[in-house]
């Protein structure tokens, strides 16, 4: 198939990514990758399974049993997983189109939290509702479920805000809002391992090499001590830099480490003094248009809480 036909719905509905990846070098690779491909093992890959990539926080913060718990009560199987190295390079390429509009001190906040030591965690699932039930892909329903980090109003019903999601930066997880995102965010994550990544997604159940999740975020956790994400009690409330270079060089000061404070306490400051900041612009890409889900009230997994002027700004990795 052409590029153009893999932008055909259900795979985007969207326009802008319809006129925005055709000139994407990423999805241009994943394109041609996926034109071996027969045509119901791509479908099973792209419209009924999706993946929820696990970032350092949900690691320190124990959030990875809790959220897996959750997806599997909303019929979403995990495949396997893959441990990625998302940094500072990587979070500009994955988030290309969003990050344009975010304030440079939000970026470095993310940044802070990307690098801080753990991989992310790539997770492949199967929507076993399938779309045939739902009406919509696996990476759409997911998308959906998983919440913003910026609307945590109604308690229980997404996975953020079960999670107890306190803070823009430190969202926990990110996952494509469709299957052309998903195309795209395997060809950015998995350079070399995207034909792995591909299988993992196209399975029909979890193949019996594949790395257990539940299990690999154990390894991660015995490797990385825990933090509850919450500011250390002796620094109180900072009050934020008025001007944008001001803020910016604080937190460029905490991801210094000039205050001498151990990092995950840093991050924390650095993610408090970046909330609710206002967009610097527009997004080139926004989330794909058409009506919403809706889901019943979810039941809060067992597990650890966490501890503006004009629209919010997104952080690069709300997605």
């Amino acid at each position: 198939m052409t590029v153009h036909e893999w932008l055909r719905a259900p795979r985007t509905h969207d326009p802008v990514r319809r006129r925005t990846y055709p000139d994407d070098v990423y999805f241009r690779e994943m394109a041609a990758l996926l034109d071996g491909w027969e045509t119901d093992t791509a479908d099973r890959a792209l419209l009924r399974s999706t993946f929820v990539m696990f970032k350092p926080d949900a690691v320190v913060g124990r959030r990875v049993e809790p959220a897996l718990a959750f997806l599997a009560g909303h019929d979403f199987e995990p495949l396997g997983a893959l441990t990625v190295r998302v940094d500072a390079r990587v979070c500009r390429e994955l988030w290309r189109y969003q990050i344009n509009a975010a304030p440079l001190a939000v970026i470095r906040a993310v940044d802070m939290i990307l690098e801080s030591g753990p991989p992310c965690l790539f997770v492949a699932l199967r929507d076993t509702r399938v779309p045939e039930r739902t009406g919509t892909t696996a990476a759409e329903r997911l998308a959906e479920l998983k919440g913003s980090s910026k609307n945590r109003s109604v308690e229980g019903r997404s996975l953020r805000e079960a999670l107890g999601c306190e803070l823009m930066c430190l969202n926990f997880l990110h996952a494509p809002d469709d299957p052309s995102d998903l195309i795209r965010e395997v060809g950015v994550l998995l350079p070399g391992r995207r034909e792995e990544a591909l299988s993992l997604l196209a399975a029909d159940a979890a193949p019996r090499e594949a790395a257990e999740p539940a299990a690999v975020a154990g390894e991660l956790y015995a490797a990385h001590p825990a933090h509850s994400l919450t500011r250390p009690a002796s620094r109180g409330t900072s009050r934020r830099p008025a001007d944008p270079a001001s803020l910016l060089a604080r937190v460029e000061e905490l991801a210094a480490g000039e205050d001498g404070l151990p990092l995950w306490d840093r991050i924390v400051i650095a993610a408090e003094l970046v909330e609710g900041l206002p967009s610097e612009g527009r997004p080139l890409i926004g989330p794909p248009p058409g009506k919403r889900l809706t889901h019943p009230r979810a039941v809060r997994p067992a597990g650890p809480p966490a501890a503006a002027a004009g629209p919010p700004a997104a952080a690069p990795a709300d997605r």
